[in-house]
């Protein structure tokens, strides 16, 4: 699973990225959608730590030299009302079994915006433009990342922040989300 991911071309435009994996398959109605909509809608942060581990413990395996994991900002609004941040506990699972540490104050989501859920490919890309802001570039220069969401699908959202995290310094940026749909 980590040598041949068919994920890595959709970020063919970013050469910082190294390498980009998925836990799961994402299916509409299958066992990842199902364990997705646990951890993001039903308040269980146990599912996304526990993937984390899981994961963690097959992607040490892979040899990346990771210094930070970097999981996907939401925006201050999003954060209060569903109290927490999804990708924030698939990287702490992640942390816990890679001995790597999770950076969630590097950078921020600056603006809110709708669901990506029904949206068209061009549509997410419009729907995400400049979102992220890097709030210490130091802190990131000539570093390698390991970038963590919960569902990768277009790579709109991914793509914007691979952008800011590279124009701030990053050596190498590793991608990996709990599942990946088409």
């Amino acid at each position: 699973m980590l040598n041949a991911n068919p994920l890595k071309p959709k970020f063919v435009y970013e050469p910082r990225v190294m390498n980009v994996v998925a836990y799961l398959h994402f299916n509409k109605g299958g066992v990842a959608q199902k364990l997705v909509h646990e951890l993001k809608y039903r308040g269980q942060q146990e599912v996304g730590i526990m993937l984390g581990e899981w994961y963690g413990s097959d992607l040490i395996k892979s040899g990346w030299a990771i210094d930070l994991i970097i999981p996907v900002p939401i925006h201050k609004s999003k954060l209060r009302k569903r109290g927490y941040n999804q990708a924030d506990c698939f990287a702490e699972g992640l942390s816990s079994s890679m001995n790597i540490p999770v950076r969630t104050d590097l950078v921020e989501r600056k603006k809110s915006t709708v669901s990506q859920t029904r949206k068209s490919k061009v549509e997410r890309w419009e729907n995400v433009n400049e979102i992220y802001r890097v709030t210490n570039s130091a802190e990131l220069q000539n570093k390698n990342l390991l970038v963590v969401d919960d569902v990768l699908t277009t790579g709109a959202t991914l793509g914007e922040l691979m952008e800011v995290l590279s124009e701030s310094g990053a050596a190498a940026i590793y991608i990996a989300t709990i599942a990946a749909g088409k």
